[in-house]
This record gives structure tokens, C-alpha cells and sequence, in this order.
């Protein structure tokens, strides 16, 4: 049997890493031209980025997959 512990912090890590993917898929689909899709999923992001504990940490890693995803292409 798993410790609360054990799933509480599974949670938190998907709750951290939701904004950075959702931030680096919003990039990717705004230099793609696809502005409506790139605003629901940031949207969503700054959404999830509400919810992590502690703020900061949550919006700051949306931002962060966001730079990432407009970043270059390879």
C-alpha cells in the first residue's frame, strides 16, 4: 500500500509539469499559426499554473515551456 505522502507528491509533480507541456505545446502551435489552439492551451496552463503550490513555481514553469516551445526549430 502506498503512503499518502507517496501520492501527494505524484500530484504535485503532474501539477508542476502540466503548465511546462501545456506552455511548450502553446508555443509550438503559435509558430505554427494556429493562434486559437496556442490561446486554449495557455489558457489551460496559466489555469493549472493557479493550482501548483507554490504559485511562482507553476506560472514560472508555463513560461518556461512557452519560451521553449516558441524557441527555434530544429
Amino acid at each position: 500500500m502506498t503512503s499518502f505522502t507517496a501520492i501527494a507528491f505524484i500530484l504535485l509533480l503532474a501539477l508542476w509539469a502540466l503548465p511546462l507541456l501545456l506552455g511548450f505545446l502553446s508555443g509550438r502551435a503559435y509558430r505554427e499559426g494556429r493562434g486559437r489552439v496556442a490561446l486554449g492551451l495557455f489558457l489551460f496552463g496559466v489555469f493549472l499554473g493557479f493550482l501548483a503550490r507554490p504559485r511562482p513555481l507553476g506560472l514560472f514553469f508555463l513560461l518556461l515551456g512557452l519560451l521553449l516551445g516558441y524557441g527555434r526549430l530544429r
